[in-house]
């Protein structure tokens, strides 16, 4: 390639970031696995359609990524294959329920992260070219604070953190949460409490984190909402279709909607302060935090 045409490439590379509309990123992480963070995910991204947002659900959780299994749906291909040149960026993109696009990953292409930045560079680029038909990026993350999920997490703009009343669940929540906050203390946090028995149990248990977060990190954490344990979820699990679509007016697809409106009344950064999502993943690459245990 010539000086000259590398040089056009890095302008119109430059002007894709000052004009491209930057969406919004949402995290949404657990300290432990099996709290229900990719169904949340997913039932978020229908309900956030619904609303006439341009929606993209990336599945980033490197160990239980299961975001196609769950919808019965077949990826096309992974970001593996966007990095080995067999396929573009926009062609491994799925098309879920209602109109929501799917961005799976894959073990082998994060687990680059930790060790090549021109990974990283090559799909920051190549995102470039097409995050602007996007509103919102939802990023279901791996659980735990491993470096490929808080290189996600502290990219986000608003991050869900997901917690169960099991003792390992509530202590594995706060620990995340520490660990988040000592590395950007104003990152907007909101907590949703999952397979509760009833919304005064998740309402207190909101209260019991987010008075440890207060007394002990000096921060706080907000309320996203109380899913209600429901054996409707369970069967549209088991069923691979979404419980917004499937149970409407379920208790826990009333929750999830209103997780989805207290997730839409944070305030949200000026376009011109977001980073575009492999732009944060890259920034915060470097953070070493250490292992954690589910």
């Amino acid at each position: 390639m010539s000086d000259t045409s590398t040089t056009s490439r890095i302008f119109a590379l430059a002007n894709l970031r000052m004009e491209s509309n930057r969406p919004e990123i949402f995290a949404v992480t657990s300290g432990k696995g099996g709290v229900g963070k990719t169904n949340i995910s997913i039932n978020l991204a229908l309900l956030l359609r619904r609303l006439k947002k341009n929606v993209l659900l990336v599945d980033a959780d490197i160990h239980l990524g299961n975001v196609d299994l769950m919808l019965g749906i077949r990826p096309k291909g992974t970001l593996a294959d966007v990095m080995s040149g067999e396929k573009t960026l926009s062609e491994i993109i799925m098309k879920g329920p209602t109109g929501i696009d799917i961005l799976p990953a894959s073990s082998a292409v994060l687990d680059m992260i930790d060790a090549e930045e021109n990974v990283l560079k090559q799909l920051g680029d190549a995102f470039l070219g097409f995050e602007h038909n996007y509103d919102l990026v939802i990023v279901d993350t791996g659980a735990g604070i491993g470096r490929n999920v808080t290189s996600f997490v502290l990219g986000a703009d608003k991050v869900i953190v997901v917690v169960t009343p099991d003792p390992a669940s509530i202590a594995d929540a706060y620990g995340v949460i520490k660990i988040f906050f000592q590395q950007a203390p104003d990152l907007p946090i909101m907590l949703v409490t999952n397979m509760v028995h009833s919304e005064e149990e998740g309402e207190n248990l909101y209260k019991k984190m987010d008075l440890m977060v207060q007394r002990f990190l000096q921060n706080k954490i907000l309320f996203g909402g109380a899913i209600l344990r429901d054996e409707n979820v369970q069967d549209a699990v088991r069923r691979q279709v979404p419980i917004v679509t499937e149970y409407p007016n379920s208790r826990p697809a009333n929750a999830l909607k209103i997780v989805t409106r207290n997730l839409l009344k944070l305030p949200s950064k000026d376009a011109s302060e977001r980073k575009s999502l492999f732009d944060g993943v890259r920034a915060n690459r470097h953070t070493v935090i250490g292992k954690h245990n589910d």
